[in-house]
């Protein structure tokens, strides 16, 4: 600024309304190498764990306090993402032992509510 060769940034910044701890703030990404490098290792001991079960195994072997968001965030960079269970196909197994019994109901014409 030209202005702070002559007065001090507090003057400056209060005559412009801008917060003085604005001026010299200078945003920095965070440095995520060591945390990638920790959910890889719990992704490939464990494929089939998702975010939540990550973050906590990261609290639990690297004692890091670290956020289930920034685990998630970091997790979808990577591509990573937890294997879901398999669904059980379940269909009716009509050979059985079991004796079958007779619809009661097929030829009866219902005529009021609670009948059958």
């Amino acid at each position: 600024m030209r202005l702070a060769a002559t007065y001090p940034v507090s003057v400056v910044c209060a005559v412009l309304g801008y917060p003085r701890s604005s001026y010299s703030y200078r945003p920095r990404p965070p440095d995520d190498t060591a945390l990638k490098t920790a959910i890889q290792e719990v992704a490939g001991a464990w494929p089939r764990y998702g975010y939540r079960r990550i973050t906590a195994q990261i609290r639990r072997e690297k004692q890091w306090v670290v956020n289930h968001k920034r685990v998630r965030r970091v997790m979808s960079l990577l591509g990573i993402q937890g294997q879901c269970p398999r669904r059980k196909r379940r269909t009716t197994n009509s050979e059985h032992s079991f004796p079958r019994y007779p619809n009661l109901v097929l030829n009866l014409t219902v005529t009021y509510p609670d009948q059958v």
